[in-house]
């Protein structure tokens, strides 16, 4: 089994947070669409610097670096989750993020003031 690793040293938005945007353009989309490419950018560039190589099919441990405990493990998780896999599939890792090409995924949590962020460890099934 192949693994590989990344890191992106930042927190993403929640769920929650991206809701808010998404309504705030008076359902024109613009201000969802601009963090939608700014924080898939960022993973996408974090990707390509981590120099990955492509996958085809992945089960993903995402292990989530937070500030503090004031946001919500789901929130950050189901947020966060969707631009990292969009951030994958920009940077060529893997083809799509669709059933075909994401068979799993779990998620741990700490608290770390000092360097929050997302591990994200990639395992590409046997085929």
């Amino acid at each position: 089994m192949i693994m590989q690793s990344f890191f992106i040293p930042t927190t993403l938005p929640t769920l929650n947070e991206i809701i808010a945007t998404a309504k705030s353009g008076h359902g024109k989309g613009n201000s969802y669409s601009r963090m939608k490419k700014s924080v898939t950018d960022v993973v996408c560039w974090c990707a390509k610097e981590a120099k990955l190589q492509p996958m085809n099919q992945v089960t993903i441990l995402f292990y989530w670096k937070e500030k503090s405990k004031r946001r919500d493990p789901d929130g950050f998780s189901s947020g966060g989750r969707k631009m990292i896999l969009d951030g994958l599939v920009k940077a060529g890792i893997i083809p799509d993020d669709g059933w075909k090409h994401v068979v799993g995924f779990a998620d741990k949590w700490v608290v770390d003031s000092e360097n929050p962020g997302v591990y994200v460890d990639l395992y590409e099934r046997d085929m």
